[in-house]
């Protein structure tokens, strides 16, 4: 098969999983639930067209092709980042240069930092060059324990266990709920139990990176690489939602254009809401310049209280 970006975050995820023992192990050194994780899994499966891990009553065990697998990844997740080191190097380090990665749609919530800490960085240093990237949660992380990405800005499950080669920071709660489009059977009534009921009969959308499940009792259709239609990020979700194919499970500060303008409405608020605990995440290791160390900072006395 050839590799592709998908493939290489897949494995990322089948190494971490299987070098914590198990799917909820995983879950702090991942950032993602349980039930994203054993997606991402059987979508590996699916493209190897092999069983790697048992799971169940029996508990988390490797199958043989499983153990072959995370041997081949191994090897082959070390050249890279040995060689990403050794670009890096070769490419050197500006002085004034500060390279950020965030997870999409942060952009619209007043909460977020980003953009006074970037004002008061650029104050700071009159040379600044800055590099900002959007990415999905784990390539952020893949891109900054490579030492591509100086500083990233995710929704962490994490509050007191931090991976042991991570700084984080706790910036602020960010809530979601579910929306549908008022022609959609769940926007036709305004009752919490009818609402409820019909949730139970829709197609719900959350990205693949959500933190919180709603409830064990709705099915999440989480994003899948090779499914018809993809849900790999907040975007694609919303697309969805605004279809009025979809119940989607969208930030309230991102829903709230369309919920203005009367395109989507809430489903059942007083029930169903997420909170995730946004975080600035560094490496643990280095020597971080003093544009990190400022804009590090920044993020934090930025933040409202």
């Amino acid at each position: 098969m050839r590799l592709s970006d998908i493939d290489l975050r897949l494995l990322r995820v089948f190494k971490a999983v299987a070098e914590a023992g198990g799917f909820v192990k995983a879950q702090g050194q991942l950032g993602i639930s349980q039930p994203a994780i054993s997606a991402h899994i059987a979508n590996l499966e699916q493209r190897l067209n092999v069983r790697l891990c048992n799971r169940g009553r029996q508990g988390f065990s490797l199958t043989k092709a499983g153990q072959d697998v995370l041997t081949e990844t191994n090897r082959m997740l070390s050249h890279l980042d040995s060689y990403a080191a050794r670009l890096n190097e070769i490419g050197g380090r500006a002085t004034q240069f500060i390279r950020i990665g965030l997870v999409d749609c942060l952009v619209s919530d007043d909460a977020n930092p980003v953009t006074r800490a970037i004002q008061e960085t650029n104050a700071a240093f009159k040379q600044l060059r800055i590099q900002i990237g959007v990415y999905d949660f784990l390539d952020c992380l893949t891109e900054l324990r490579a030492g591509r990405l100086d500083i990233v800005i995710v929704g962490a499950t994490w509050l007191s266990e931090v991976p042991e080669d991570l700084v984080s920071a706790h910036l602020y709660a960010e809530k979601s709920a579910l929306f549908c489009t008022p022609a959609h059977p769940c926007g036709l009534t305004n009752e919490t139990s009818e609402q409820v009921k019909l949730l139970r009969e829709s197609k719900i959308s959350a990205h693949s990176f959500i933190n919180n499940p709603i409830e064990k009792g709705l099915e999440i259709h989480l994003h899948e690489e090779d499914a018809e239609i993809s849900q790999g990020n907040m975007e694609s979700t919303t697309y969805l939602t605004l279809a009025g194919t979809h119940v989607g499970l969208i930030p309230l500060h991102y829903a709230q254009r369309w919920v203005s303008s009367g395109q989507l409405v809430p489903v059942a608020p007083d029930r169903y809401e997420v909170t995730s605990q946004i975080h600035a995440v560094r490496l643990q290791s280095g020597s971080p310049s003093d544009v990190e160390l400022h804009f590090w900072n920044a993020l934090q006395s930025s933040t409202p209280e």
